[in-house]
């Protein structure tokens, strides 16, 4: 039975679109599916996934607005004369950063019309292993067939929903970028990158920033080197709590946050009050959203799918390792050349656990 398409990606993130791009250049029929759930503060956005809206993009320009700001600063020792303290607006920054967002989400979509791509701002789950059921925000179903699925659907990140006020009080990195007015005193949840890269640009912009650390900062990379980030981040201002681990969040009558915390090592507890309170404690996999249910009688994620569904993930939908967008990047690309170059002499080989092998 012939397909409506010879691809349909799920996710349009960089692995999915970069698929997506080169599939088409091969000459297939292409579609993608891409639909963005609210986090639970209600932040959404386009086009583009995790990199282009909540991630390396508006991260970078906010981080230049920092070092913008601390050139300023800096300037004076070199006879500039600038009036002390450089005051800056928030609303401004986030409105420029938010308006570059929109224009690559424009050109993303314009980038598969030119390609001939079709694109469903649906979110999508399997009716079986070759269809595809899309519900868009007003309701409205959509089916499409494919003989090739890849989900690209990437990862959010986690709430700790065992701390009492986490998830009803708390931010993460997918509204930090969002946000409309200044988050004031920050404290940022996190020993990772994505919790010192926002704490050093909230740094950087002149806000009161807290880190607050568990174990070991930035566990995943040389230690002498995350020793030399945290300590440069101490030295212009970053306040960081060590060994702590945070056990409530409660909104005071004032409307500001007040968290409380014990001390690992000493065993006590301790409070302060915040404007904001961001969670950096990892992301999950958003597999699981696109559930195939009705498949062989049963749901799971994407690597649990039962053999012979022609179904490929791309790096940061599986579990473990979480993916980089640059591999994403190229890992969508390289499934499409093993499959182009490999099947016409693999015949009946399991293309599908091979190219699983490419895409993680």
């Amino acid at each position: 039975m012939e397909q409506d398409y010879d691809l349909l990606v799920i996710g349009g993130g960089s692995g999915g679109l970069a698929c997506a791009k080169e599939a088409a250049q091969l000459g297939r029929r292409v579609a993608v599916m891409d639909y963005v759930e609210p986090s639970p503060r209600g932040t959404r956005w386009g086009l583009g996934g995790t990199c282009v809206n909540v991630g390396c993009i508006p991260k970078k320009l906010m981080h230049q607005a920092a070092l913008l700001g601390g050139m300023i600063r800096d300037a004076r020792h070199y006879g500039w004369e600038v009036a002390q303290p450089v005051p800056h607006s928030w609303r401004k920054m986030a409105e420029a950063v938010q308006n570059h967002v929109k224009s690559l989400n424009w050109g993303h979509r314009v980038q598969l019309q030119d390609r001939k791509v079709k694109y469903f701002n649906v979110k999508a789950s399997f009716v079986n292993e070759h269809t595809v059921r899309g519900v868009a925000k007003d309701g409205k179903e959509t089916l499409l067939s494919a003989d090739n699925i890849v989900i690209a659907t990437g990862g959010r990140p986690r709430y700790p929903t065992q701390i009492e006020g986490a998830l009803e009080y708390g931010i993460t990195s997918d509204d930090i970028f969002w946000l409309k007015e200044s988050p004031g005193k920050t404290l940022v949840v996190g020993a990772g990158y994505v919790a010192l890269e926002c704490a050093g640009f909230l740094t950087g912009i002149g806000l009161d920033t807290t880190v607050m650390i568990r174990s070991v900062p930035l566990r995943s990379f040389d230690q002498q080197m995350s020793s030399l980030v945290t300590e440069y981040m101490a030295s212009h201002g970053t306040r960081f709590l060590r060994g702590c681990t945070p056990s409530q969040v409660r909104r005071l009558p004032a409307g500001r946050l007040q968290v409380t915390w014990e001390d690992r090592t000493s065993g006590k507890e301790d409070t302060d009050t915040f404007d904001t309170v961001l969670w950096a404690i990892g992301r999950s996999p958003s597999a699981c959203l696109w559930s195939p249910r009705g498949t062989h009688g049963r749901a799971g994620c994407c690597s649990e799918l039962p053999c012979g569904t022609e179904c490929w993930p791309c790096p940061r939908v599986r579990p473990q390792p979480q993916g980089r967008w640059m591999l994403a990047l190229r890992s969508g690309p390289c499934s499409l050349e093993a499959e182009e170059a490999w099947s016409p002499f693999l015949g009946s080989l399991d293309l599908q656990w091979w190219i699983k092998q490419v895409s993680s």
